[in-house]
């Protein structure tokens, strides 16, 4: 049996950038080269409720997977620090290129080159978190007024639209607030997250105390510090704090015992920045959106969760097709929707995306996850690109027809 025991915790106070940003360290990562010759092996398997297996068994060919490995260890791909890859619901590849941690280990004392910090990838995990509180009853839908699930008893800047905020338009990231955490960059001190992190001890407080600039709903303003709210609200509604509500709930059921994080001022785990995962666990937050809230069979989240999710509430269009080999159409309930151009089609995708290069990649039409850890914290476009560009040439590429 799982104990609360088993996990391994360690909270340290939020003294850093920490955003979809949030700037990383910016130190230097050394990524020693893979050796040309890599040779394919089926994934060990660690009793952590993964079935493994080999590429081949599952419709992949592991001369291609080899050819990736090879074009890592000659520097092709320098940003890349992990790839997980499951097939048909079975762990097929799982490989750690980086050989030292960095300065983003340090927050959390980590040693572990198989954990990493997500950044914004940590948005979508709590999205169903937020999921399974309104399964379980404890919030009765993502139309609540969301000022109804704080208990504060006013807020400044006061406009009769914010009654009209609701749980959905966090969710989708269209409060209406006065926000923009994305001019000027995070590595800016005028940045507005970072203002907010440094005026603020309350951070549901603070934000909802910001004054509107809109009709709420009308239109999409990425925000981290929402998601963070996001965490208090359910600590607010459930019979126990969040941590505790998201380990026995989530974490547990999808065999994830190691888990390690940056919280903010109140003492609450930062969700819209700073969780760390093993590779390995992370493909199993996408497996479970491939398989509409099962795990091994196991009803983890609903799949109207599921499918809510993954529905876009807002139409983007924001990469270009000449840069990226990923694009980007919408975004759901804290997930990213896109998808790949590849054999004459579009290849639709669900995806958790973080600062630097953190990918969690579904894609139902293939039964696919791919799970990238990566450190481009300094190039992030350079870094997205890696990712999907490993992604495209070289794990779609394997896939027999």
């Amino acid at each position: 049996m799982y104990r609360k025991t088993t996990i391994s915790w360690l909270v340290i106070s939020l003294s850093l950038l920490v955003a979809c940003g949030g700037g990383g360290s910016g130190a230097a990562q050394a990524t020693a080269a893979t050796p040309t010759a890599y040779t394919y092996r089926i994934p060990s398997d660690r009793g952590d409720s993964w079935s493994v297996g080999n590429a081949a068994d599952h419709g992949m060919d592991p001369g291609v997977l080899e050819n990736m490995m090879n074009a890592v260890g000659s520097g092709q791909f320098d940003f890349i620090d992990s790839v997980v890859i499951a097939k048909n619901g079975v762990l097929i590849f799982d490989e750690t290129i980086r050989t030292t941690t960095d300065a983003e280990d340090g927050l959390v004392a980590n040693t572990d080159l198989s954990m990493h910090r997500q950044f914004s990838a940590s948005k979508s995990i709590m999205s169903l978190v937020v999921g399974i509180a309104i399964d379980d009853g404890f919030i009765p839908n993502v139309s609540v007024p969301y000022l109804k699930l704080f208990p504060y008893p006013g807020y400044a800047n006061w406009d009769a639209r914010k009654d009209d905020i609701t749980l959905e338009h966090v969710l989708a990231m269209r409060l209406g607030l006065t926000w923009d955490e994305w001019e000027p960059p995070y590595t800016s001190s005028q940045n507005q997250l970072i203002r907010f992190y440094s005026d603020n001890v309350d951070f549901a407080k603070g934000l909802l105390d910001l004054p509107l600039a809109e009709k709420p709903g009308t239109s999409f303003a990425y925000n981290t510090v929402a998601t963070i709210t996001l965490g208090q609200a359910v600590e607010n509604a459930v019979p126990m704090t969040l941590l505790d509500f998201s380990v026995n709930e989530l974490l547990l059921p999808l065999g994830i015992v190691d888990l390690e994080f940056l919280s903010t001022p109140t003492g609450l785990p930062n969700t819209g920045s700073s969780l760390y995962f093993r590779t390995r666990d992370m493909a199993k937050f996408g497996q479970l959106a491939l398989d509409g809230g099962l795990w091994n069979g196991q009803r983890i989240v609903s799949e109207a969760w599921i499918d809510a999710s993954m529905t876009p509430r807002s139409t983007l269009a924001w990469s270009n097709p000449e840069e990226w080999d990923w694009q980007i159409d919408g975004y759901g309930y804290q997930w990213w929707v896109g998808h790949y151009d590849f054999d004459g089609g579009k290849l639709e995708t669900y995806v958790a995306w973080g600062f630097g290069g953190q990918w969690i990649v579904a894609i139902p039409a293939l039964d696919l996850v791919v799970a990238v850890n990566s450190h481009g914290y300094q190039g992030e476009d350079e870094a997205t690109n890696q990712g999907h560009a490993l992604i495209k040439r070289f794990v779609l590429e394997a896939i027999s027809d």
